[in-house]
């Protein structure tokens, strides 16, 4: 390596090491190109890390309760308490919390708390008065609020958090640089170089540069402008890929649908858990059309979250008509999340050029049998989950990311090598590929990062057993050795 790139790559032996050169014998070690995650939520990771009761590793829905009421002790009268990261698919009460389990916990403080999904959450008595949410309150569009027998909502608001958030203190800038700071830092350990982050707005837009003046920012980010901040940057000309090698300008971020978990995603058929429901659709597809030419015209990418099979034939339909309405070669309009899939839809993908920006490591936390996907799909829908394998097999390009669910390359490669459905298991070099090359190819980077070679930026991460000789269950149990970024060690285990 020579400044930030890379001078030579081979084998031991077979290229001259400079006079002076530090040296690192990793023998028995994997390098690898630094991972990227083309979708995850990064700074509001790193801010949820300062901020909100993390409730992702609680057991069950009592331990979830027992860590809220720990912090309701120590805050003020009045005071938000917010936590973030349960699932209760991992519960053995295998249900969502309403406001009776946090009412329980403080009838004074307004609590909410946001499913590990983030499109759904429960709100307790005090948070939904101080929102102005009774059984009164009309149903949003795209949205919805439970409702119990009584009339009254339950506190669980599903795919409408806009209802609330303007009632919660808001996240200051010195909270959102000191976030990406710590963000950084715990991709750096995980062998994370860059990171796509979905669905930005001008606030967060400015943290970011603040955290790159201050040294904070470590990792690269391709950034995802919310629809508001979209609209701003059509009147500027900023476009898809303005920025440097450290801050770059993404996608136009639009949702079509919500989670599976939260039975929004929105399916043909009607979930087996929940028949009276097939999920939601974020707005109407009439709508959707408009909103993808709009950002297609102006030269952005597309990036569509779709998670539910109807939503991701509405989307195809809008990625098909804008390119009819203005044709344009190296699109890239990508797909977030894309996870039911039929043959057909998945043809329409590869004719279309439409990139799957998927996320493995939900495959290893819901699917296989008795899972969550199985308990929301029923066994025979469930088979048409995260195809990675027919995916690549019919020449589609997929990038992988995690969605924070949780962050973590090696677990995600591990989850596609492991996949629940054996069909669509993929090889380790394939993972590998989708999390790095793929990544890049995604956001318009595969010349300059994604692999180790000659002229590439030198963004490394080594592994500290050889993969190849592992077996594929014991992936997961893998550590990073190393990151460089520029060249530049980053970070070192045990340092």
């Amino acid at each position: 390596m020579q400044g930030d790139y890379i001078v030579a790559a081979g084998k031991k032996g077979k290229i001259e090491i400079p006079k002076g050169a530090e040296v690192y014998d990793v023998t028995g070690m994997t390098v690898v190109p630094g991972f990227i995650d083309s979708h995850c939520h990064f700074l509001w990771m790193g801010v949820s890390m300062l901020r909100d009761v993390q409730l992702r590793d609680t057991p069950t829905l009592e331990a979830a309760m027992v860590r809220l009421k720990e912090k309701t002790k120590a805050a003020k009268k009045g005071e938000w308490i917010l936590g973030k990261g349960w699932d209760e698919s991992k519960w053995p009460e295998n249900r969502y919390p309403t406001k009776k389990d946090l009412d329980a916990i403080s009838k004074t403080n307004p609590i909410m708390i946001v499913r590990i999904c983030g499109h759904l959450l429960t709100l307790n008595t005090p948070a939904l008065k101080i929102a102005g949410i009774t059984g009164k309150t009309p149903q949003p569009e795209g949205g919805q609020i439970d409702m119990g027998a009584d009339g009254e909502p339950t506190g669980i608001l599903r795919d409408c958090r806009h209802l609330v958030e303007p009632f919660i203190p808001a996240m200051t800038e010195e909270t959102a640089v000191e976030g990406l700071k710590l963000a950084s830092e715990y991709a750096l350990s995980l062998g994370c170089t860059s990171i796509g982050d979905a669905g930005l707005g001008a606030e967060e837009l400015k943290a970011y540069q603040t955290a790159l003046a201050k040294g904070y920012l470590k990792t690269r980010a391709y950034l995802f402008l919310n629809e508001t901040v979209q609209k701003q940057s059509y009147e500027v000309g900023i476009r898809t890929g303005f920025g440097n090698d450290m801050i770059k300008i993404g996608p136009t971020k639009l949702l079509m649908d919500g989670s599976l978990g939260a039975h929004t995603a929105a399916l043909f058929e009607p979930y087996t858990d929940e028949p009276s429901s097939k999920g939601l659709l974020m707005m109407p597809s009439e709508a959707l059309d408009e909103k993808a030419k709009a950002a297609h015209r102006h030269g952005n990418q597309l990036a569509i979250h779709a998670i539910g099979d109807y939503a991701i034939e509405c989307v195809i339909n809008s990625i098909q008509a804008a390119l009819k309405d203005k044709p344009r070669k190296n699109h890239r309009h990508r797909i977030e999340h894309c996870e039911i899939l039929t043959a057909g839809q998945i043809e329409r993908i590869r004719e279309l050029g439409i990139i799957p920006a998927v996320q493995p490591n939900f495959v290893g936390e819901w699917a296989g049998p008795g899972s969550m996907y199985e308990q929301r799909l029923g066994e025979q829908r469930n088979r048409l989950n995260n195809p990675y394998r027919i995916l690549l097999d019919e020449g589609v390009t997929i990038a992988f990311g995690s969605d924070g669910m949780p962050f973590h390359p090696i677990y995600g490669v591990w989850s596609a090598v492991n996949h629940g459905i054996k069909d669509a298991r993929i090889k380790l070099v394939e993972a590998i590929k989708c999390y790095t090359l793929n990544g890049a190819y995604v956001s318009f980077e595969e010349d300059i990062k994604g692999s180790v070679e000659v002229g590439k930026l030198a963004d490394i991460a080594v592994i500290d057993r050889d993969l190849t000789k592992t077996k594929p269950e014991d992936i997961r149990d893998a550590k990073v050795y190393m990151t460089l970024v520029n060249g530049k060690i980053l970070y070192h285990k045990g340092l």
